[in-house]
């Protein structure tokens, strides 16, 4: 499975002009987002939005959550940075991590509870791997540069 990320990656990073570009040095700025890009839209306030071609190809599914939680979902969901632990919601295209608390577990599914999370928010069940790396590629200082 570590493979099969490091290899969707390494082709994001030199196929996709949000997260890789042959234009070495170019600044980074609204023309990397649009229609024709993986990644649309970017707001560092409201998360970033991705075309259903490439969520499709990233194998990232959104599941709508029901109640008030606590929830029921797939361990697949959950991530980890650093000491905290969420998971990517959707809401109006608006794709953000949210921190969740682990309640319990039981086998490959996770109980979740989160003040950010409310019935109609659709939460990232499988694919979440890769709506991380996008995230980080999106808030770093160092995207589109080159170290040759």
């Amino acid at each position: 499975m570590k493979a099969t990320y490091v290899i969707t990656a390494a082709v994001l990073a030199t196929s996709h002009p949000v997260f890789g570009s042959g234009d070495h040095g170019a600044e980074a700025g609204p023309s990397r987002f649009g229609p024709n890009s993986a990644v649309t839209a970017f707001s560092a306030e409201d998360g970033f939005q991705m075309s259903e071609k490439a969520l499709k190809g990233l194998g990232v599914e959104f599941q709508a959550i029901k109640g008030t939680g606590p929830w029921t979902l797939p361990a697949e969901a959950l991530v980890q940075i650093k000491h905290t632990t969420g998971v990517y919601r959707r809401f109006e295209k608006w794709i953000a991590f949210v921190l969740v608390n682990v309640t319990g577990k039981n086998g490959n599914t996770i109980k979740i509870s989160s003040e950010d999370l409310q019935e109609g928010d659709e939460v990232a069940v499988t694919g979440a791997t890769f709506l991380r790396l996008t995230e980080a590629d999106l808030n770093s200082d160092t995207v589109d540069s080159c170290s040759h």
